[in-house]
């Protein structure tokens, strides 16, 4: 609503009288005016705010409530993709649904297969289809350093976040062979 519209809306409400001016260019009119106007344009923006998706001066809360960021990701990332994280967020279901972890890595970028061993229910093998970039041992590193450091440890703190408390997740890194 525009500021004369407000002003002319609280006008109206004067009761009628020779002790009521209602001029358009009243200066107590026009200030109550700019402060219904400021009221009604920070309501239009609460309705904004009621979605991640939408929500800009709330975002932090949304995050906060939401649990963000998870793993460290969109930790320096703009507002959109902090709104579009906090919204898939808000809508993921977690599930013990094989679906649900190999959608959770899709929606990251990654493809991933999941099978467990025929001799053990509790461990669940979760082999990384996508190309992952790696680096292979520095002499400086750890005695316990694998040969190769993988560039995916934000998919396995993900998986690993909301897998089953029993179940252990064991990952695998297909080696995509370049055709040359």
């Amino acid at each position: 609503m525009a500021l004369k519209a407000h002003q002319r809306a609280l006008l109206q409400l004067l009761p009628d009288g020779l002790a009521w001016n209602k001029a358009p260019d009243t200066l107590l009119a026009g200030g109550l005016a700019r402060s219904t106007s400021r009221v009604t344009e920070r309501a239009g923006q609460l309705l904004a705010e009621r979605f991640p998706l939408t929500a800009t001066r709330l975002l932090a809360d949304w995050e906060r409530f939401l649990g963000l960021p998870d793993c460290d990701i969109g930790k320096d990332a703009g507002i959109d993709e902090r709104q579009r994280y906090a919204a898939n967020k808000l809508r993921m279901k977690p599930s013990l649904n094989r679906q649900f972890y190999i959608e959770l890595a899709r929606s990251y970028g990654f493809t991933v297969s999941l099978s467990t061993l025929p001799d053990n229910q509790w461990v669940t093998m979760v082999t990384i289809e996508t190309h992952v970039d790696y680096r292979p041992l520095h002499v400086l590193d750890p005695i316990t350093t694998p040969l190769r450091i993988y560039y995916s440890g934000i998919l396995e703190c993900l998986l690993n976040r909301y897998k089953p408390a029993h179940q252990d997740f064991r990952y695998v890194y297909a080696d995509k062979k370049e055709k040359g």
